[in-house]
């Protein structure tokens, strides 16, 4: 996978991911975070069976979380994961709306 938040790039996997949001927003969203970006990606593709495809952090709430969007069998597939506990706090058909 491919994901840039702050100017940095992540890989592993082949998989491209696209920022969401600014990546100022991103990266302080995963400040502290106890769940890394790639281990929410683990955790959205074993709930929904699929494969990630995007992903992004931000805060609601004023709480750290990260939106995977993945797509398998079952369709496109958004898992939105605490990024404190590692949590699934949702999981929806369909892309997140932006």
């Amino acid at each position: 996978m491919t994901l840039a938040i702050a100017g940095m790039i992540v890989t592993a996997g082949g998989v491209a991911f696209a920022a969401t949001q600014a990546p100022d927003r991103e990266a302080t969203a995963l400040e502290g975070a106890k769940i890394s970006l790639p281990e929410a990606i683990a955790i959205a593709e074993r709930q929904t069976g699929g494969k990630a495809y995007d992903a992004g952090a931000d805060i609601k709430g004023g709480h750290p979380r990260i939106t995977v969007e993945t797509n398998g069998s079952l369709g496109v597939q958004t898992v939105i994961v605490d990024a404190q506990s590692g949590r699934v706090l949702a999981t929806h058909a369909g892309p997140e709306q932006d």
